[in-house]
């Protein structure tokens, strides 16, 4: 009998050591990428009448900085957007590495364009990874670029 309990105690034990050692007390939950301290600016005094206005009259200058070891900062100097648009939002996709930023507004019926300012914070991102980020506004890709996060990412696209 003490032989029994012998075996099943040490088969107890040996099952609980094989459960910590294949992680299943330690294991984290892997998360996905998402967007913090969005921000846009008001009107930043550029403008050009809608009926005026071609896609190579308008410069975006866009900078991708690393914020911390899961931080990724992006930042535009120039985004178009109708004049009088008060409220911009955004919505994030994200799966695996592909990253969609979509820029949402409310349409303001203006009849001129106004460049404005536009701060976002993508958090959880692993160093070392290759993400691929798709910007849009209006529906339509706006921007999109390929970045191999880490500690000293700094880049800057002029569009």
């Amino acid at each position: 009998m003490k032989k029994l309990s012998n075996i099943i105690l040490a088969l107890t034990a040996l099952l609980v050591v094989g459960f910590l050692t294949l992680g299943g007390c330690n294991k984290k939950a892997a998360l996905s990428p998402k967007v913090s301290d969005f921000c846009v600016s008001g009107c930043n005094g550029i403008t050009l009448d809608t009926k005026e206005v071609r896609h190579e009259d308008w410069n975006d200058t866009i900078y991708v900085t690393a914020v911390d070891e899961t931080k990724l900062k992006i930042s535009t100097t120039n985004t178009p957007f109708f004049c009088g648009t008060d409220t911009i939002w955004h919505e994030t996709i994200a799966q695996g590495q592909n990253i969609s930023l979509s820029l949402l507004y409310e349409d303001s019926f203006a009849d001129c364009i106004c460049g404005y300012h536009v701060d976002l914070t993508i958090e959880n991102l692993k160093s070392g990874q290759t993400y691929m980020v798709n910007i849009k506004k209006d529906g339509r890709n706006y921007f999109q670029f390929e970045v191999v996060f880490g500690p000293d990412t700094e880049l800057m696209f002029v569009i």
